[in-house]
């Protein structure tokens, strides 16, 4: 029947459809690819994987129930595929539907192994359900099943530093970064494990190294530039911590932590009325969080502003909802 199809024109039309997309797929022309196999699916229905590919394209531009919607349609013609059920489990892990994902991935597993990739997938799920145990015996398995996966032993050191295993979290992030020197989010994150073990030096190095490979990549990651700020401002060095969380906040204004931790580190630095309204800014941005009010009335209680501070510390106890100590008098 198919060779009866191609040898007609709608059948060579349709192979031509299908021809084109799957090359703007391989080329990661990702909206191209979508529309040309949605074209192809709609003229020769269910002749070929056409659906698949459209979901796939749909999923690598973030279009996630564009992306579920195809694969959910495409499973039901080809309950058989375990490529599109690993697909679809990754874009409802992806759209923070952990059980579903779980579900789906269940199904999968039945039809094929799944590889290292789809074992991290898994090991994610259960960190949406907030099963730090579970996603490490995962993460675990997917870094055994390829110890040359870089983002499982990224995702299992940020588990086990999660669960405060800072010697497990160095030993992942070490081995991120003997597989991708140049990954900055590892970099930072082994800073982090170095500092809560007090290895101030070592923490500072990675910390150092972050920084210079999101200026290398001109990242618009604000975090880098935040945890070495925080980390700096924690030793009391808030003149250099200032301009690095300044940074962070030019990367990402409505970061309520960046110009939370500039308002302490203005503080520290006597520069006051800065600090007041960057804490006033963090404020705005997370209105309902008591600690923020707290802090600002301490904040505008240093700076001299009496009656701002006393209205920032008691909305800071009714948000708390129990009494608070340190009231201005």
């Amino acid at each position: 029947m198919l060779l009866a199809l191609l040898s007609n024109p709608l059948g060579q039309a349709q192979s031509a459809l299908y021809s084109q997309g799957l090359a703007a797929y391989n080329a990661k022309q990702w909206n191209q690819a979508a529309v040309l196999m949605a074209q192809a699916e709609a003229e020769s229905p269910g002749l070929t994987d056409a659906l698949l590919y459209t979901g796939k394209s749909y999923l690598e531009l973030n279009r996630l129930e564009d992306a579920v919607k195809s694969l959910t349609e495409f499973i039901r013609t080809r309950p058989g595929s375990a490529d599109a059920l690993y697909t679809l489990g990754l874009a409802q892990q992806r759209e923070n539907k952990p059980s579903e994902s779980l579900a789906t991935f269940t199904r999968a597993a039945r039809l094929r192994t799944p590889r290292s990739e789809e074992l991290r997938i898994v090991g994610l799920d259960y960190v949406l359900l907030d099963d730090f145990p579970d996603a490490i015996h995962w993460l675990e398995k997917a870094v055994a099943f390829d110890g040359s996966n870089a983002e499982a032993w990224y995702s299992l050191g940020r588990c086990d530093y999660a669960q405060s295993r800072f010697e497990d979290a160095e030993k992942a992030f070490e081995r991120v970064l003997a597989l991708e020197p140049e990954h900055m989010k590892a970099a930072e994150n082994l800073g982090l494990a170095y500092s809560a073990m007090n290895r101030q030096d070592d923490a500072e190095r990675s910390f150092r190294l972050a920084i210079t490979l999101a200026k290398q990549k001109g990242s618009k990651d604000e975090w880098p530039y935040l945890d070495y700020g925080s980390f700096l401002e924690d030793q009391r060095r808030s003149q250099e911590a200032i301009p690095l969380l300044e940074q962070s906040i030019e990367l990402n204004p409505q970061c309520t932590a960046c110009h939370e931790k500039l308002g302490r580190a203005l503080s520290d630095a006597g520069r006051l009325q800065d600090s007041v309204r960057e804490l006033e800014q963090a404020v705005v941005l997370n209105k309902d969080d008591p600690s923020l009010h707290w802090e600002l009335g301490l904040a505008c209680r240093k700076a001299g502003l009496k009656e701002q501070a006393k209205k920032e510390l008691e909305l800071s106890k009714k948000l708390y909802g129990t009494k608070a100590t340190g009231e201005p008098k």
